[in-house]
């Protein structure tokens, strides 16, 4: 590469002008003419003309089979107001066929705090199942017909972890399912073949490469999702490296009792050089739409914390356990309740176990809360922060979803990920695909601007979020360096360094020279993976 901004994210933060790559390796970093000595007759030439190179992007908690199947299920992302929802629907319906309807994306902020009712699918497919999986992912909207294979109905109890949510004025349950309820009815989904999530596996790595990203933390590990993986790998076609989080028992669960017992003694079958499993991923608590998050002071209006899916015995044993086995923990933490818990946890751990675990990286994830007496201990307890920024943002789900369950007050301080920083946590960026914006720079541009990337929305009396604004250079550490920190592969990964991995990302414009509201418009011109060109932009004439 020649005629450069290569930002090289090293210890330095310097920029270079070229850097020379030799079968996969990046052996020199410096000047054009320093770097030209390794060209040969044989030697490819990236004219970068000015633009910019860094680092691969890192994704800190991210589900990639999970997007992959909007390819494959209806995909209701882009229906921005009912009418809309229910005609994509029903154009899958005519479409699609088999015994269940599958949709993912359902935008909450069109109903409110309470969810919709299914009277809206009425029509669409009355003979078959129909299952609307939320934008968060952690609540559905199912037809009657699936309530009843529930066996959910007036006299259903909650299930532990659960809320059925009920039509006003009676027990009569609404369709719309969170946390615990909802898996009720994922469970009675039929499995996915093999072959199809190969496919849409392989889809959505051409979704993560077209964004510059080459490492991923992929936090909902089970068996199918290890063959998936190992199927790619032996085909040469995995582009990212991966370090897999195995899904502990309880809510979202892949496996249970022995089953799991055996993923988790056999998961060596499935590892190579370009991917783990020595990780175990715990949902702590929920999320605020569905007053779900656990928190340290009761929600708006209501008389309540949330939901901890665990006791603090429960979750210490549980933590212990794996610690003890030198596995790394990686928690779903919404509410300032749940982080404080699995910290604790994580503290508890260290203390009382083997001390040659002490350089686990355990990572927190999602962050909406923290209270300020936990910020500087994810330094102390080598803990990751991982941030869902594009969640961060003054829109229509923060004032329709959060305002009216948190308060202003406390509104303002969620995904404080300013505060971390300055605490000397280490913090990490997580896009939470398909639940959330795969793009890295929706997120780095939100990080700075803490203003919805995508467009204005009506207008609120303030702007929530101006406390929690970090820079540039922050939210690209927190993309490389500090991803690859992560997954201890800071050696290999994470900079643009001698004797490291050629994992890197070329942009059409230099980040650092744009106003920050126009980041999230630059466009990858070409993704490198180990060495390999696997993204190159067809309308880029500049190679």
């Amino acid at each position: 590469m020649l005629n450069g901004g290569i930002y090289t994210v090293d210890a330095a933060r310097s920029w270079a002008e070229a850097a020379a790559i030799d079968e996969g390796i990046i052996v020199a970093v410096g000047s054009n003419q320093y770097i030209r000595q390794f060209i040969g007759d044989a030697t490819e030439v990236i004219d970068l003309d000015g633009r910019m190179a860094m680092p691969g992007i890192h994704d800190s908690h991210i589900h990639p089979l999970e997007g992959g199947y909007e390819s494959v299920y209806c995909d209701v992302t882009e229906a921005d107001s009912v009418d809309r929802l229910v005609g994509t629907l029903s154009a899958c319906a005519r479409r699609v066929e088999g015994e269940w309807l599958n949709a993912l994306g359902l935008d909450w902020s069109l109903f409110g705090v309470d969810g919709p009712d299914n009277s809206i699918l009425d029509g669409i497919a009355d003979d078959r199942y129909i299952f609307v999986d939320g934008v968060d992912g952690h609540s559905a909207l199912v037809n009657d017909k699936a309530l009843r294979l529930a066996g959910i109905d007036e006299n259903s109890e909650d299930p532990p972890q659960g809320v059925i949510e009920r039509r006003k004025g009676s027990r009569e349950p609404s369709g719309t399912l969170r946390e615990a309820a909802r898996d009720m009815v994922d469970k009675l989904r039929p499995p996915r073949d093999l072959a199809t999530s190969i496919q849409a596996m392989r889809s959505a790595m051409q979704r993560m490469n077209a964004l510059g990203i080459t490492s991923v933390y992929d936090v909902w590990i089970g068996e199918h999702e290890m063959q998936v993986y190992q199927a790619l790998e032996e085909a040469g076609e995995l582009t990212v490296r991966v370090l897999g989080a195995i899904t502990d028992d309880g809510v979202f669960e892949r496996h249970s009792g022995e089953y799991l017992e055996r993923v988790i003694r056999e998961r060596g079958r499935y590892e190579s050089d370009l991917i783990s499993y020595d990780s175990i991923k715990i949902f702590v608590d929920g999320v605020v739409e569905g007053e779900t998050a656990a928190l340290l002071e009761p929600y708006k209006n209501a008389d309540h914390l949330g939901t901890l899916n665990h006791s603090a015995n429960d979750l210490q044993s549980r933590v212990q356990r794996f610690y003890d086995a030198g596995m790394q923990l990686h928690f779903h933490t919404m509410g300032d309740g749940a982080a404080r818990a699995a910290l604790d946890a994580i503290e508890y751990a260290r203390d009382n176990g083997p001390a040659e675990h002490l350089e686990l990286r355990h990572t927190l994830s999602h962050l909406g809360l923290i209270d300020p007496a936990d910020m500087p201990r994810f330094a102390e307890l080598n803990t990751g922060a991982s941030f869902t920024l594009a969640w961060g943002t003054t829109d229509e789900w923060t004032y329709k979803l959060e305002m009216p369950v948190l308060g202003k007050e406390r509104v303002k301080r969620l995904y404080p990920i300013r505060s971390v920083a300055e605490a000397g946590g280490m913090v990490l960026g997580g896009s939470d695909w398909n639940y959330g914006d795969l793009d890295p720079l929706i997120s780095i541009e939100a990080g700075i601007t803490r203003d919805d990337p995508y467009g204005p929305n009506s207008a609120g009396d303030f702007k929530v979020f101006d406390d929690e604004t970090v820079n540039l250079e922050t939210l690209i550490d927190a993309y490389t360096i500090n991803g690859a920190w992560q997954i201890h592969a800071e050696e290999v990964a994470g900079s643009i360094e001698p004797g490291k991995r050629a994992d890197l990302v070329i942009y059409d414009r230099n980040l650092f020279e744009i106003d920050p509201y126009e980041i999230s418009e630059a466009q990858v011109d070409l993704t490198m993976f180990d060495g390999r060109v696997v993204y190159r932009r067809s309308s880029d004439t500049k190679e």
